[in-house]
């Protein structure tokens, strides 16, 4: 079948390669068609930008990451690039290429995935970076995994110059981007059905993160040593952290900037929880001595880093005492694997 005879409302079943055609045409200039061996072949081929190669990948399922009554293939599109471009931004590495693999359950058709490639294209545009490749198959249900790579420059030991969950220090100020709880509360809108100018706001920051790039990049060329994205919740990811290093991190309650329009919709309580637990933000979080984090724009000192309670945060209210920490997310939880 010629992709000329694909309908836009026709289930995309029997063309696989029509329909890797009509992607690489969509995507447009986000397809990566300078490199060595461009889509279209069994594997493409490109010639890394630094010396080292960053890669990181990202899965997202229907039902699991988003919903179709709640969000357009465009928003997925969009986040499925995003999410995974912001793994590279926590390492300070520069995005290049990204590979996609999508699973297409029953119900998909050609304009759900015209819908996709367009937001996958606008985001790629938004965070200069292209598709390389990748791969179509059918499935029960709907899944797209993007695997992202970038470069990252050695130092004069051969070793790369990025950021690690490992890498945080006692005494070191710890940081945050942007106002974290912005996307929980945009979930919490789309569920209520809001509307107007505080909703749409933080709906827009649910449907279309924005990956912290030039943070991540300015912030690693400072010396920064240690950050990590906010995938699963603010203290949910501070503790990979702790864990990691081995150290033990507070944060402030009364430091934590949140954001203005959850405020406004929901009360300052339940935007401070969302701030802590929420996820979906895509904000940076970092750890670094506290001359170096206050050369960064668009961050806010919330904490610090301690030798005592290693592996664990702490949230301190104004009088010192500790915060209930609400959970953040799991991927697992409600399915835990089975033990044998």
């Amino acid at each position: 079948m010629r992709e000329s005879e694909l309908s836009a409302g026709e289930t995309p079943t029997s063309s696989e390669f029509a329909l890797i055609e009509r992607i690489i045409m969509r995507l447009g200039e986000s397809a990566a068609r300078d490199i060595l061996v461009p889509p279209g072949d069994d594997s493409a081929v490109w010639v890394p930008g630094g010396g080292a190669v960053v890669a990181t990948i990202d899965s997202m399922t229907e039902g699991t990451h988003w919903r179709p009554h709640l969000s357009s293939m465009t928003d997925v599109g969009w986040r499925a690039v995003a999410t995974s471009v912001s793994d590279l931004a926590a390492m300070g590495a520069t995005p290049e290429v990204l590979l996609v693999a999508a699973v297409l359950g029953p119900a998909v058709t050609l304009n759900d995935m015209d819908a996709f490639i367009d937001g996958m294209a606008e985001a790629c545009r938004a965070h200069n970076v292209h598709v390389a490749g990748g791969d179509i198959v059918r499935g029960r249900a709907t899944a797209f995994s993007i695997t992202a790579l970038g470069s990252a420059r050695l130092d004069r030991a051969q070793r790369a110059i990025v950021m690690r969950r490992d890498a945080a220090h006692s005494g070191d100020a710890v940081a945050v981007s942007g106002t974290p709880g912005a996307a929980g509360a945009g979930f919490r809108a789309l569920e209520r059905h809001l509307t107007g100018l505080p909703a749409d706001e933080v709906i827009a920051a649910l449907l279309r993160p924005h990956a912290r790039i030039d943070l991540g990049f300015n912030a690693v060329n400072l010396g920064v040593p240690c950050a990590i994205d906010i995938s699963d919740g603010l203290v949910q990811d501070v503790r990979h952290i702790a864990e990691r290093s081995a150290v033990g991190i507070e944060i402030d309650l009364d430091a934590l900037p949140i954001n203005q329009s959850a405020i406004a919709l929901f009360g300052l309580d339940t935007a401070r929880d969302l701030a802590l637990a929420a996820g979906d933000d895509y904000e940076l979080i970092l750890t670094g001595r506290q001359q170096i984090i206050e050369a960064l724009e668009g961050v806010t000192i919330i904490g610090r880093v301690l030798d005592q309670h290693p592996g664990e945060v702490v949230v301190r209210q104004r009088d010192g005492a500790p915060y209930p920490l609400p959970t953040g997310w799991d991927q697992l939880r409600a399915w835990p694997l089975a033990q044998h």
